[in-house]
């Protein structure tokens, strides 16, 4: 009977594990196309500014950017739960804290509203969107495939894996995370699920985008003494820790001031475009989460110390404002971009007292990406 019950159980694990397969093939096909589409969109937007159009073409495409972001407003108040990055929903839902009511629908909103907004302009990353997507489809495939109530966790913990190694890639980083920020690792099989999801939604995003662009910083490593190395990153600890406790402030503060502003959502909005089209017209990769400018700073890019701080300082700005919004969007990439030009910064001002050469500011640009993140997210 032991001999039975064993072989039942481990039966029950293999369907679990064979179903997370399919929950990260779902979950690849729903969060590359979101990633496709990004980047189609916003070279359209770019190759629309470098063109120099005729100032009535701007006037059409501003208005028609305002009727877009009104759309997915409308949306977002519908479907509450599609607002946002989606990672603390995701939290939420699979801590209990909340339930998923038509996901399919909130699926589909979740894909449109995301895509619509970044295509906009406004500093919000693809991420976020992508890890609930996941969830959205773990959530289905549970209830579609009969899975037992105790284990639709891990299937929504694996479809959040899934939709964050869809966007970059990464399938052991992204079940990790998952891992450490949402689920809070208390079962073996909730890291296997995540990992297989992440491995087949990784897989098919290697496909489509089989060259990495990350892959192209040239990280090279200060020639330095280990005490200068330990003195010189104990001190950017400190200015990263600053700044990531000013950034979480700002973006606090600017959630509960946003819809406390006494104007009509679509007033809002319009300053919101206002703010993303002038931007665009100066430094349009900044604009959409700004991983194009961080790509181009980390591979050389503008040198200029005051540059460099001000395009720092008005991305987190414009990051705050966009994601204060509630439309549907993450913080991820955004939080990287300021990181890394955070390092950027830092790296500089050494290069400038000869501490260390500018073949080493792309790899202290990588450092501060990170802790940034940690400050910032505390994972």
């Amino acid at each position: 009977m032991k001999i039975n019950r064993i072989v039942k159980l481990k039966l029950v694990d293999a369907r679990l594990y064979f179903v997370s397969l399919i929950v990260g093939l779902l979950t690849g096909l729903v969060a590359v196309p979101y990633h496709y589409l990004l980047q189609l969109f916003f070279n359209m937007r770019k190759n629309f500014f470098q063109s120099s159009p005729p100032w009535y073409y701007h006037i059409v495409l501003f208005l028609a950017l305002w009727g877009i972001l009104c759309f997915v407003a409308r949306m977002a108040r519908r479907w509450p739960y599609i607002g946002g990055g989606g990672i603390s929903q995701t939290r939420g839902v699979i801590n209990g804290r909340i339930e998923y009511a038509h996901s399919f629908r909130q699926l589909l909103a979740k894909f449109a509203g995301g895509v619509l907004t970044l295509s906009s302009g406004l500093s919000m990353g693809r991420e976020g969107p992508s890890v609930q997507m996941g969830s959205y489809i773990g959530d289905l495939v549970s209830k579609w495939g009969h899975i037992l109530s105790g284990e639709r966790k891990q299937l929504l913990a694996a479809g959040a894996g899934a939709g964050l190694a869809a966007a970059f890639a990464a399938p052991l980083a992204a079940a990790t995370l998952v891992i450490e920020s949402i689920e809070r690792f208390d079962a073996p099989k909730t890291a296997i699920t995540t990992i297989l999801a992440g491995v087949v939604a990784g897989a098919i995003a290697s496909t489509i985008f089989p060259i990495n662009p990350y892959h192209d910083i040239q990280a090279i490593v200060p020639d330095l003494s280990m005490g200068l190395h330990i003195k010189l990153y104990i001190l950017f600890a400190v200015i990263v820790s600053v700044f990531g406790k000013l950034y979480s402030l700002l973006m606090l503060y600017a959630k509960r001031m946003y819809p406390a502003i006494r104007q009509p959502e679509y007033i809002k909005l319009l300053g919101l475009l206002g703010m993303a089209y002038i931007i665009s017209l100066t430094v349009t990769d900044l604009t959409g989460g700004g991983e194009q400018f961080l790509m181009q700073q980390a591979e050389g890019g503008n040198s200029n110390i005051y540059w460099i701080a001000g395009m720092m300082f008005l991305h987190m700005v414009f990051t705050v404002f966009s994601f204060s919004s509630g439309l549907p969007g993450g913080n991820f990439i955004p939080t990287l971009v300021t990181g890394g030009l955070t390092g950027k910064l830092y790296a500089l001002i050494l290069v400038q007292h000869g501490v260390i050469g500018m073949e080493n500011v792309s790899y202290v640009m990588l450092i501060g990406m990170g802790a940034f993140l940690v400050a910032v997210v505390r994972t």
